[in-house]
């Protein structure tokens, strides 16, 4: 019932609500202080980085799926497991062959990416992405008290963001995300000009 509440079958011209909500994510993510977390003291930073983790895999997943969309591909599951290969465009496929209530999962947008986008810089914007979709299965499903801090993951994933703008919507974006002790957040994202 809960589900029902939810139910649509994505059009291309939704591309754009996912688009905000990914980017809301994703600055919240870059800018997110200890400050800003609501929990005991001392698990505080860990609060903070899960939460920034979290963040940046669902920012990254809502992208994707604003990427198929403008480029005019369907998000939701086929009813029938094999009865469609993802991707598949709008036009090729009707309405009554997909679920309303589901979407394609993370991994299978990351795999399919090349085929909806030319990739300029292919393996840096998947390794990005696939570092993206630890971080938010980890967090979604686990906590640890520690683990090894690898600042390359964030920045992997900043580079990762920064081609893909480039070569999905056209866009420059500068990201950093605010993990370091005295690092300073950055999120801008220079608009495409409207053609004439």
């Amino acid at each position: 019932q809960v589900k029902s509440q939810f139910v649509k079958i994505f059009q291309s011209s939704d591309w754009r609500l996912f688009k905000q909500v990914a980017e809301a994510n994703l600055q919240e993510a870059a800018r997110l202080l200890k400050k800003d977390i609501r929990i005991e003291g001392s698990l505080k930073l860990l609060a903070r980085n899960s939460r920034k983790r979290l963040l940046i895999g669902i920012g990254v997943e809502l992208l994707l799926k604003a990427i198929y969309l403008k480029h005019g591909y369907y998000i939701n599951k086929p009813k029938k497991r094999r009865a469609l290969t993802f991707p598949f465009k709008f036009g090729g496929v009707i309405n009554a062959q997909l679920r309303n209530d589901e979407t394609v999962m993370l991994n299978e947008l990351i795999q399919h990416l090349p085929e909806v986008v030319q990739l300029q810089k292919k393996d840096q914007t998947t390794r990005g992405l696939n570092i993206a979709k630890v971080f938010r299965n980890k967090e979604g499903h686990t906590v640890t008290k520690t683990h090894k801090f690898d600042p390359s993951n964030y920045s992997d994933i900043a580079s990762s963001l920064t081609s893909l703008y480039e070569d999905a919507f056209g866009e420059k974006l500068s990201v950093r995300f605010s993990i370091a002790p005295g690092e300073v957040a950055l999120w801008k994202v220079v608009r495409a000009k409207k053609k004439s």
